[in-house]
């Protein structure tokens, strides 16, 4: 995942500043109390930024965008369309220190799975090792992981097959265990395309 340079789109525009247009920028999106949704920017300001989002997010709606490092940035929903909305912030923000903490955020965690954004949850799953199907309960889950809970888990960097309702199977490894829990590394991401709308389905059924 990388950071890049595009000529901006045509879209209803927060334009008190010039824009840094950025792709593939995934953070975690908070509004409406306690909810967590997972959110793309893909474009940013000193005044404001544009999201992409699966939840749909009111005109004045108060936002909380958590990066990967981190950072967050807050402010007001000053339009929306379906599927995006644009983000006028409280305060003005460094952009090039926001892009700089992304960028070596990556480089910190590059590799097959790199750290992203986590979201609690609690469901039914299932996992496949060594031949034998085992039901846990999922905790978090993320683009490049999860947790687990489950008697005697697998052993450090056991792979496995995750299989979790609503989202397709994944082949993966375990990073850590304990008595009763297990991190699970995915050997390929889960598409935003497909975990977005999952997630949105949890919050509706929480």
């Amino acid at each position: 995942m990388h950071l890049t340079q595009i000529q901006p789109e045509a879209e209803p525009a927060l334009d008190r500043a010039p824009r840094t247009v950025t792709t593939l920028l995934v953070g975690k999106l908070m509004s409406r109390g306690a909810a967590e949704h997972l959110c793309r920017i893909r474009n940013i300001s000193m005044t404001g930024m544009m999201l992409e989002t699966h939840h749909t997010l009111g005109y004045g709606t108060w936002v909380s965008v958590e990066l990967r490092n981190g950072d967050r940035l807050q402010g007001s929903v000053a339009w929306s369309s379906e599927g995006r909305a644009g983000v006028e912030f409280a305060q003005p923000i460094d952009v090039d220190h926001i892009l700089a903490q992304a960028k070596a955020s990556l480089e910190r965690f590059c590799g097959p799975a790199p750290r992203a954004p986590r979201f609690d949850v609690e469901c039914a799953a299932r996992i496949s090792c060594f031949g034998r199907y085992i039901d846990v309960t999922l905790e978090n889950i993320s683009q490049s992981g999860a947790r687990i809970c489950l008697p005697r888990p697998p052993r450090e960097d056991t792979e496995i097959i995750l299989t979790v309702p609503g989202l397709p199977s994944r082949r993966c490894t375990t990073r850590w265990a304990t008595e009763d829990k297990a991190g699970l590394i995915f050997l390929e991401p889960i598409a935003y395309n497909d975990l977005g709308p999952w997630l949105e389905h949890c919050n509706l059924d929480s």
